[in-house]
């Protein structure tokens, strides 16, 4: 009964590390964050250690593990700006229409040196370029050392009704602050970033209308390409691997179109074209169709670990008793299975 938009990251030794939601299904101001963490490659987790107190709705992580080991959540309080009362003193989800500086913050970035046991007091961080601004998906380093953290939400200078730009936010700091924003695309949210090479940074971002395109920068981050679909509508969110044997990069993403669960493909090309003729379903035993949020890493073996969340149950889960409709799985498999022959 737990686990939905899960970010899985590498611990500096080898462990991995794990965030998700916990307290609320997809909307609902008991939700909050949790972590945990594997020594064995995702066989066996750790209890889950909630990050933030229930009540406001924390949710939307984005995360990641510095080269020295301390791990770094970001989080959007949806609670502060998300749940106006109704006259009837109900509080009910609804996203902000108007924002100004004056308004109390909702992004936090916290921190913790011992797996998510203890963190850090919450740092309030405000966008430059958003109203306001939800974290999302794998905090990661660039080659010159610095933070990279992809967010989305709605243009500062857009009215009510404007879609969502997603953006990139830079630490130089390891994450005691954040600036230097540059925008990835307009018309998009969920954004997952990754290095194909010491100069190529590629980003897999989710569309309006549904589906995942590919954008890539040159300088870091810095400005972007237009966007290229790569998956059909109703595949999103995705995640971004590069893959240690063959060199490709692995895109993995959400099916919320039949069969459900998460689906895989690869380039060879730092992510200019794409195998899709070789796509691999990972899962597709989804019972409804709120599922996927892929996140994937490489262990030292080069086995592949995804993990995923169904939240109306799956095949796997149905005769588990104890599991609910939501759960998060890990799963395990070799990079010689996404691979075109």
């Amino acid at each position: 009964m737990q686990g939905q938009f899960p970010v899985l990251a590498r611990g500096a030794t080898g462990e991995l590390a794990i965030v998700f939601r916990t307290g609320a299904g997809h909307y609902g101001l008991s939700g909050t964050l949790a972590t945990a963490w594997s020594d064995d490659g995702g066989r066996q987790w750790s209890d889950p250690i909630e990050v933030a107190p229930r009540g406001d709705d924390v949710r939307n992580p984005a995360f990641g593990v510095t080269a020295g080991g301390r791990w770094v959540l970001a989080y959007w309080q949806a609670g502060v700006h998300c749940y106006p009362a109704s006259p009837g003193g109900e509080r009910r989800w609804q996203l902000p229409t108007t924002r100004s500086d004056d308004d109390a913050p909702e992004l936090f970035v916290v921190d913790s040196d011992d797996r998510g046991r203890t963190w850090s007091a919450p740092r309030p961080q405000r966008s430059a370029l958003l109203a306001w601004a939800s974290p999302f998906g794998r905090i990661i380093t660039a080659p010159d050392g610095s933070l990279l953290m992809p967010a989305y939400g709605r243009p500062r200078t857009a009215d009510a009704s404007a879609g969502f730009d997603a953006i990139v936010l830079r630490s130089d700091d390891g994450g005691a602050s954040w600036g230097a924003e540059s925008r990835v695309a307009t018309g998009g949210s969920e954004l997952s970033l990754c290095f194909a090479s010491a100069d190529r940074l590629v980003g897999a971002v989710r569309r309006t209308d549904g589906h995942t395109a590919i954008v890539h920068s040159l300088d870091a981050g810095l400005t972007w390409s237009a966007p290229v679909p790569v998956t059909r509508i109703l595949e999103h969110p995705a995640d971004l691997c590069l893959l240690r044997e063959s060199g490709r990069l692995l895109l993995t993403f959400g099916r919320r179109r039949r069969p459900l669960g998460c689906g895989a493909v690869t380039s060879g090309d730092g992510g200019a074209s794409w195998d899709s003729a070789h796509e691999v379903i990972l899962a597709g035993d989804g019972i409804g169709n709120d599922v996927g949020y892929p996140s994937t890493v490489q262990l030292d073996d080069g086995s592949l670990v995804t993990a995923i969340y169904f939240a109306r149950g799956s095949a796997a889960s149905e005769p588990m008793d104890g599991w609910g409709e939501t759960s998060c799985q890990a799963l395990r498999y070799p990079e010689a299975l996404v691979v075109p022959r």
